[in-house]
């Protein structure tokens, strides 16, 4: 009996007193934020709405539950303070989430651009000035990507990426490998992800994972660059929001979205503009500005950057 007790202690906890293996510091957060999603999807399912409503509904519902989590992972898993997932607030902190929601906007409007280029899609009708009760929309759609964009980075990559870094080099292995192990290893998380979805959805599930997997080494790399979340976290909800309600790709054909522009997409697969070679092209655009944005912001500062690569992270 005590060697099994040992066993199953062994299994949960490290060698680091009072904090559980990494493996399950990264693996909750995932799995929680993942059946939180689709448990309040489903609880949409019983009431009278359209698509738009039950997006709002998940949102909501999701970034609830994670943030208790949020809450009690950095409490009771990993015993450090919440800061240290990326949230250390300061002016710059907030510069770096008004540039980054400025750059994922300038993706999908690249991303629109080229579309429109090669006649991937073609736009039916614009909004210049909303009425009141699309305004009211847009503000409230506005308000649950905020959601998503702060409970998929903690997940994905305040998490994850902290947590596997700090697993792996606990293990032996140097802190540069285990920094692109494990960003790798989010961006694979994150696509993966998202696929049931796509599965649901009756999309071409190779593309989506491109995309999500492209969209989720973007955000990675904008953590690894400035070790806070406040970049990555504005490049998502930029990403999201005007995908979705400023240039309306992600919303076609979808009732109950409001839009600035409503778009008609003229071709499929591979050159689809919400998850095509339009798309593709722009996010490896916003890699070469994610650098350029870090590289003149945090790099020639004096002040020493705070990066998982150079920065250690309580290990109390």
């Amino acid at each position: 009996m005590s060697n099994v007790r040992a066993r199953l202690h062994s299994i949960v906890w490290g060698q680091e007193t009072g904090r559980v293996r990494a493996v399950w510091r990264v693996l909750v957060p995932v799995l929680v934020g993942f059946l939180a999603l689709r448990l309040a999807g489903a609880a949409a399912l019983g009431f009278d709405l359209n698509r738009g409503e039950m997006m709002l509904t998940a949102f909501a519902g999701t970034t609830l539950v994670m943030l208790a989590v949020l809450s009690v992972s950095a409490r009771y898993l990993d015993r450090r303070p919440v800061r240290e997932y990326g949230y250390t607030l300061s002016r710059n902190w907030w510069l770096d989430l008004v540039v980054g929601i400025g750059l994922g906007s300038l993706v999908v409007g690249m991303t629109f651009v080229i579309a429109r280029y090669t006649g991937s899609l073609r736009v039916t009708s614009n909004t210049v000035l909303p009425d009141a009760t699309t305004l009211g929309w847009l503000i409230a759609f506005f308000a649950g990507f905020v959601g998503v964009a702060f409970y998929e980075e903690f997940i994905y990559r305040g998490s994850f990426i902290t947590n596997t870094v700090k697993g792996l080099t606990a293990r032996g292995v140097t802190r540069p490998v285990a920094t692109a192990v494990a960003l790798l290893a989010s961006t694979a998380a994150f696509a993966l992800i998202h696929l049931p979805g796509a599965i649901i959805a009756d999309a071409n599930v190779v593309l989506v994972a491109v995309k999500t997997g492209l969209l989720g080494g973007l955000f990675g790399v904008a953590y690894l660059r400035t070790g806070e979340l406040a970049l990555p976290m504005g490049l998502h909800l930029g990403v999201n929001y005007a995908l979705m309600h400023v240039f309306g790709i992600g919303a076609a054909e979808t009732p109950g979205i409001p839009t600035l522009l409503t778009v008609e997409h003229t071709a499929t697969g591979l050159w689809s503009p919400g998850r095509g070679l339009p798309l593709f092209a722009a996010i490896l655009i916003g890699y070469g500005l994610v650098i350029a944005w870090t590289r003149w912001r945090h790099d020639t500062s004096t002040a020493q950057q705070r990066t998982p690569l150079t920065h250690t992270r309580s290990d109390s």
